[in-house]
């Protein structure tokens, strides 16, 4: 085997190494994570149809600035964590912390665009967009008009992954 050859082999295995890594990671959550659900709602329903997928937001995609401390030396993607408290069948915005929390349930987000003169901060999870099979599509429009309730796994370190869309009890 000449060095060319061994050289094209171990690109080959780096590149499938990384692919693999990402897979585990996304999916990580979902295998062994703990399983909450937020209320949602559509940003823009007619979305649904382009590339079958709906642009979702959440309860805790926009919080309150008083949440806050020192917003003016917080920057744009700067990781917060979310805490989060059962009351019903959905979890609520219990509080807002930069470090993460050793216990008790929170996800992670990141933060958007931070500025004092809002009155809300947007918050970003990376479970904003629904992907689902066309025939699913009209289907889940509907779900989404009355409202509905987003299952989420959460890992340990509070990464969220989305599992389904179901109709608000």
């Amino acid at each position: 085997m000449t060095k060319g050859s061994r050289l094209l082999i171990i690109a080959v295995i780096a590149q499938m190494a990384v692919l693999v890594g990402m897979y585990v990671t996304a999916a990580l959550p979902l295998w062994t994570g703990a399983e909450i659900r937020l209320a949602t709602a559509p940003v823009d329903p007619r979305s649904l149809f382009r590339g079958n997928y709906a642009l979702l937001s959440y309860d805790i995609s926009e919080i309150d600035s008083t949440y806050f401390k020192n917003l003016d030396e917080l920057r744009h993607g700067e990781i917060v964590f979310i805490l989060l408290s059962n009351t019903d069948e959905v979890s609520r915005l219990d509080g807002v912390t930069l470090m993460k929390p050793s216990e008790g349930r929170f996800v992670r987000g990141r933060l958007q665009n931070p500025n004092s003169s809002l009155a809300t901060q947007r918050i970003r999870y990376g479970i904003e967009a629904f992907f689902a099979p066309k025939e699913e599509a009209l289907l889940l429009e509907k779900k989404l008009r009355t409202g509905a309730v987003a299952v989420v796994f959460l890992s340990q370190n509070g990464k969220p992954a989305l599992h389904a869309i179901e109709p608000r009890r």
